[in-house]
């Protein structure tokens, strides 16, 4: 049997490539490295079966569901991403999951939720789904360097909590080493081995920190999996966290910026209290489950009726499809007609309030010049009177 990571292309988040990293090192080989968007043609690619686990952030182009017929899935450690339009993402929310889409979903399940948003965006719509947890916990400890314990790690902060975190480390001899997951789409590899290479390199320095502290999700869950203290700094009720932090709340030591900034919390960055123990459960469930699809895999009979599980055909997904992308790009249409609309009105506005602070720099001007010959005659008058007598 053949085995495929599933990777984002263009991501400009690196926790895409420590989540494909992680499926790889539990993996006999990687033979395929498939591109989340665009599973749908990958088997214009490949014709042989290919025994994939799906664990990914599901998806800016959701159009491109269901994946091709030659992939066998394991359908865990799964992320929806369900934003709008307005929040970057597509007018498309769960019309994916119907029809066509829906089949692949039932076909494929239980449906390993990563998270508690996901499991309930499962379970909302029928389908049988489980917490699975994030495929990062399952990664294994990294090496240990020369410099292992001496700095303190932090991964995307503010320049506000580095410049307190640098207060609290004052006269300890601790250093700091400023990390981020932030990537641009130029800096993106096309090979995958060079990928992970960064990754391993990443998770090293995770590994001999003192301490590790983020606002990352997959920074956190490496390092929980790698028993390296970690602080979250994040408020994990804020809509664009909740989704994601939902789950981990309890296994991973957090405080919001402010209570960061002001000292309203015990944890101790020079020395570090044990992270949670309570996520060994689920790492080593994921762990085995991963393996028993390997090794059910490796012994499966690769011809396509002797694992496909849907009952759709090709010109099926490709109508489905269709209608799917023609509904986005009508609600797309429409949305981005009410969004010009809304920035034209905006920009009309801002041309009068500036043809008004123009009127008015002008007449300020001009009150200015008229001051300035008042003074200017007063001075005059003054120096005249004072001539007289």
């Amino acid at each position: 049997m053949k085995y495929g990571i599933i990777i984002h292309k263009k991501t400009a988040n690196f926790g895409d490539d420590i989540q494909a990293y992680a499926v790889a090192r539990l993996l006999p080989q990687v033979d395929y490295v498939l591109d989340r968007e665009y599973l749908d043609s990958f088997g214009e690619k490949c014709s042989e079966p290919v025994a994939v686990v799906m664990a990914a952030w599901w998806l800016w182009q959701k159009w491109n569901w269901p994946p091709a017929e030659n992939i066998i899935p394991l359908m865990t450690s799964m992320h929806i991403n369900n934003d709008t339009i307005w929040h970057g993402a597509s007018p498309i929310t769960d019309e994916w999951t119907k029809g066509v889409g829906g089949e692949y979903l039932e076909a494929y399940g239980p449906l390993g939720a990563r998270d508690l948003f996901s499991l309930n965006f499962f379970r909302e719509r029928g389908y049988d789904a489980y917490f699975s947890g994030c495929v990062t916990l399952t990664l294994p400890r990294q090496k240990k360097t020369a410099e292992a314990g001496s700095y303190i790690c932090l991964v995307d902060l503010d320049r506000q909590v580095e410049d307190k975190v640098q207060q609290l480390i004052m006269g300890t001899g601790l250093k700091i080493v400023k990390m981020s997951h932030n990537c641009k789409n130029s800096d993106i590899e096309d090979d995958w081995q060079a990928r992970f290479k960064k990754v391993e390199e990443y998770l090293t320095l995770y590994q001999n920190a003192r301490c590790v502290i983020t606002r990352r999700l997959h920074v956190s869950l490496p390092c929980l999996a790698m028993e390296v203290p970690v602080l979250a700094i994040v408020d994990v009720q804020e809509r664009g966290n909740a989704n994601r932090w939902d789950a981990y709340g309890e296994w991973v030591h957090h405080i919001t910026k402010k209570e960061f900034l002001e000292g309203t919390y015990t944890y101790d960055i020079c020395n570090p209290p044990e992270n949670s123990a309570g996520y060994l459960t689920t790492r080593n469930e994921l762990i085995a489950r991963i393996k028993k699809f390997v090794a059910d895999t490796s012994m499966m009979d690769e011809s396509m009726e002797a694992w496909k599980k849907t009952t759709y055909t090709r010109t099926d997904v490709l109508c489905w499809q269709n209608q799917l992308m023609k509904k986005a790009l009508d609600d797309w249409l429409y949305q981005n007609r009410a969004l010009l609309a809304e920035y034209n009105k905006e920009k009309k506005k801002s041309k009068r309030l500036e043809i008004k602070l123009r009127q008015q720099k002008i007449i300020t001007e001009d009150v200015k010049k008229e001051k300035d010959k008042a003074k200017g005659v007063g001075a005059f008058v003054k120096q005249w009177l004072g001539g007289r007598e």
